[in-house]
């Protein structure tokens, strides 16, 4: 199911969304100096990941719908797990995940954005040989 050429590999093990052979960030997404920095080209098929200037603004909305997404799930979780819950500790729940959390969002975000826009080609490291 996570196979080359499925965009989930792509995004869960954070690769070239053209080749998924490539690395698409310089370090790891909880690492300060490296958050979310994207390399400047795929190692790999040369696939320059900064298609045009200001290219990820547009992954914004995706780190929001993860936040969405994540506030609703935590949220649903804490509710049905802890019966006596009120709104205060509901609210701890999210914000302490969404903590946790968002230096990977942040990196996901940027990963499942270009891959909307670049296919998956298994035949470009042949081509470029």
């Amino acid at each position: 199911m996570l196979g080359k050429g499925n965009k989930l590999y792509s995004i869960f093990r954070m690769k070239c969304p053209r080749c998924h052979e490539g690395d698409f960030y310089k370090g790891h997404p909880y690492k300060f100096s490296t958050m979310g920095r994207v390399k400047e080209e795929c190692s790999e098929c040369k696939l320059k990941y900064n298609i045009e200037p200001s290219f990820y603004h547009g992954s914004y909305y995706v780190t929001y719908a993860l936040g969405v997404a994540l506030f609703v799930v935590v949220g649903v979780l804490t509710y049905l797990l802890i019966p006596n819950a009120g709104p205060k500790t509901i609210l701890i729940a999210i914000f302490a995940s969404l903590a946790i959390l968002s230096p990977w969002f942040y990196a996901l975000s940027k990963i499942i954005w270009i891959n909307f826009f670049v296919k998956y080609d298994k035949g470009i490291l042949k081509k470029r040989l």
